[in-house]
């Protein structure tokens, strides 16, 4: 009984039949072409000139939801080689409506050609201004992501409602923002999987997507000696013919990184779509161990210009580690809005970087049931209805039932397969890297030592000068452990370098508080560290002719040893900072730190500079010390003529693995 009532459930989402808000009707469609009587799939489905609007699957069927103040508007229904179609809205709501498509083809020769075909191509590429929007647009859009295994089943499918905001075609070094308005997803992974690789940034196809916006390398005039344009079989848009031109790799050209067709209109030399894969030196280029990646996108008019409409993206990868990845993302554009624009901030807009899997946003299945979206193809809603993995799948995109909790953590939103102890270690790490000076006190002077242990016969006696000691330059690397949102454990190595060298280590913890809520994160950071810190002299390098030399215990057996007169500072270490977020991963990070020293000691350290490097060893003699004879500018001393001072500055970055 439970397997019947599942089953009639997803049938009903997978077709659309979902209530829809009060206010809003919905219109279910179906486009046919008239003389087969096959479903037409990415028709483009419009209301009122395409300011709201949709596109069909695979099984040529659509779902619109209209709002009452368009629900006596115009529909509308267009695509690549047919003749358009428009009707007056049927009374909503009704039954599915049934529409068919005649073909309206031209013939090659119909297509008029004033030149080269690579001259329709920048004649286009000229127009663009005049063809697409000259201010800032705001798409509403569908957007839908999975990754597929071997044999089509989605790994994972997650679903969202974006609001893209386009700067104006003129800038296409500016691609604009993406925001995150809803999502909804279920993780159908293995449990515990111990490496999980997830896709970043796949909201924004519509902004890489959009290959007129960005100039794409096959329409850059900067590259159009890298590309052979050739004019294929003509179709026609609305009535008006179209050429179909298809581009790709100059003879012997290792430069252009595409291949496929654009489609131009004849009259207004409108791009009206294109189609295209990465060539195989494009894949190596792009750096992203991807082994195929095809695009198709398309554009729709509305108000006079040129809007995108479809992106359809698809990536196959196999990475070293982990299955292969076959990852798929479409977005729809369902709105158009021109006026009254604000640029999203910062805390709204989402970022490359980001995992649309792992996206926060609170699901809200009331909101859900009134939104366009785009139905799920047959290849999905079958791997979908395939029974021993829809239990994991039951809670997505189901209707609420009254008092039902919709919050994202409540049952009508399926929470992500439990990730394995290993990856959630690493998704608490924080890296960082951090440079600053540390300044030191003390007059300079003239160094000399002599060291020669009784019964061997290694001696060495070296010198250096100490100009005022002023700063060192310290660069420091952080490695954080989370252990809430808030608390870190910190550790961190320190090196110094110019006049003197120096390594040490940092232990201790590290909390931050965001200061300004509901804007670019700034926080506010404490922190508290036990310090070890040298701050050495190299005085010499020498020969060492006792292979059994020991020193406070160690065997130091190289044929060269070097010596060096240090510091050692052990210090309790407070520290204020600042942290400012640049991305969900980057912080700039500025700290003022305050150093208490505990104790500190004068040493002479000798090391082994010869011999394989790991097996090299160290040997520290603190001062005095009866075989060490130590002179500052000529007289017997048991202090070196430097310290540390107590402020400490630095700059740095801190990474996070996961936000």
């Amino acid at each position: 009984m439970r397997t019947a009532v599942l089953r009639g459930f997803w049938l009903l989402m997978l077709l659309g039949v979902l209530p829809a808000k009060a206010q809003n009707t919905v219109l279910r469609g179906r486009v046919l072409d008239a003389e087969t009587h096959q479903p037409i799939p990415n028709a483009q489905v419009g209301v009122a000139d395409n300011r709201l609007g949709t596109s069909t699957n695979d099984a040529g069927r659509f779902v619109l939801s209209v709002p009452p103040t368009y629900q006596s508007a115009r529909l509308t229904v267009a695509l690549l080689g047919y003749r358009s179609y428009g009707q007056p809205l049927p009374p909503l709501p009704g039954p599915e409506l049934l529409i068919e498509l005649r073909i309206n083809p031209a013939a090659l020769g119909e297509v008029q050609v004033m030149g080269s075909v690579e001259g329709i191509v920048r004649e286009a590429v000229a127009r663009i201004p005049r063809n697409y929007p000259a201010r800032a647009t705001q798409l509403t859009g569908f957007y839908r992501e999975s990754d597929q295994d071997s044999i089509g089943r989605p790994r994972y499918l997650v679903e969202g409602l974006l609001t893209v905001y386009k700067p104006d075609y003129r800038q296409p070094a500016d691609d604009g923002d993406v925001q995150i308005r809803q999502a909804r997803k279920v993780d159908l992974r293995p449990a515990g999987q111990t490496v999980r690789i997830d896709w970043a940034g796949g909201p924004f196809i519509a902004q890489f997507g959009d290959f007129v916006h960005r100039r794409a390398q096959f329409i850059s005039p900067k590259h159009f000696r890298d590309y052979a344009y050739r004019l294929a079989p003509g179709s026609s848009y609305a009535g008006q013919p179209v050429y179909v031109v298809d581009f790709g790799p100059r003879a012997n050209n290792r430069r252009a990184d595409c291949e496929g067709r654009l489609y131009i209109d004849q009259a207004s030399y409108v791009f009206l779509g294109a189609e295209w894969h990465y060539t195989a030196a494009g894949l190596r280029r792009s750096g992203h161990g991807a082994s195929a990646r095809r695009l198709r996108v398309a554009y729709q008019p509305y108000a006079g210009r040129w809007h995108l409409k479809t992106v359809w993206w698809q990536t196959r990868a196999q990475l070293p580690i982990g299955p292969p990845l076959n990852y798929f993302g479409e977005f729809l554009a369902t709105a158009i809005d021109t006026a009254g624009l604000v640029r999203p901030g910062y805390v709204d807009r989402a970022q490359e970087r980001d995992v649309f899997l792992r996206t926060t946003v609170a699901y809200d299945s009331v909101f859900w049931a009134g939104q366009t979206t785009l139905l799920p193809s047959a290849a999905l809603r079958q791997a979908l209805l395939d029974q021993p993995r829809q239990q994991r799948a039951d809670s997505l995109f189901r209707a609420p039932r009254p008092g039902a909790d919709t919050s994202a953590n409540g049952p009508a939103n399926s929470p992500p397969a439990r990730e394995s102890g290993l990856v959630r270690f690493v998704s608490r790490l924080i890296s960082g890297a951090a440079v600053g000076p540390f300044p030191l006190a003390g007059a300079g002077g003239e160094l000399a030592v002599g060291y020669a242990p009784a019964g061997s016969g290694f001696a060495l006696r070296g010198a250096a000068s100490v100009a005022g000691p002023g700063a060192a330059l310290t660069t420091s690397f952080d490695y954080q452990f989370a252990l809430t949102k808030a608390l870190t454990l910190r550790v961190a190595s320190t090196q110094l370098y110019g006049q003197f060298e120096g390594k040490g280590w940092q232990y201790g913890l590290r909390y931050q508080r965001n200061l300004r809520p509901g804007h670019r994160p700034l926080y506010g950071c404490a922190g508290l560290a036990y310090v070890r810190q040298s701050v050495a002299r190299p005085v010499g390098t020498f020969n060492n002719p006792d292979a059994s030399l020991r020193v406070a215990g160690t065997h130091l057996g190289a044929d060269r040893l070097s010596a060096r007169l240090q510091t050692l500072t052990e210090a309790v270490l407070p520290t204020l900072g600042l942290g400012l977020e640049l991305t969900h991963q980057l912080e700039l990070v500025a700290d003022v730190s305050y150093l208490l020293p505990l104790r500190t000691r004068a040493q002479l350290q000798l090391d082994e500079e010869s011999g394989f490097f790991l097996a090299r060893s160290s040997a520290t003699l603190n001062l005095p010390n009866a075989d060490v004879d130590l002179r500052v500018n000529g007289q017997p001393a048991v202090t070196l003529p430097w310290q540390p001072q107590h402020w400490l500055l630095s700059l740095g970055l801190h990474y996070r693995l996961r936000p």
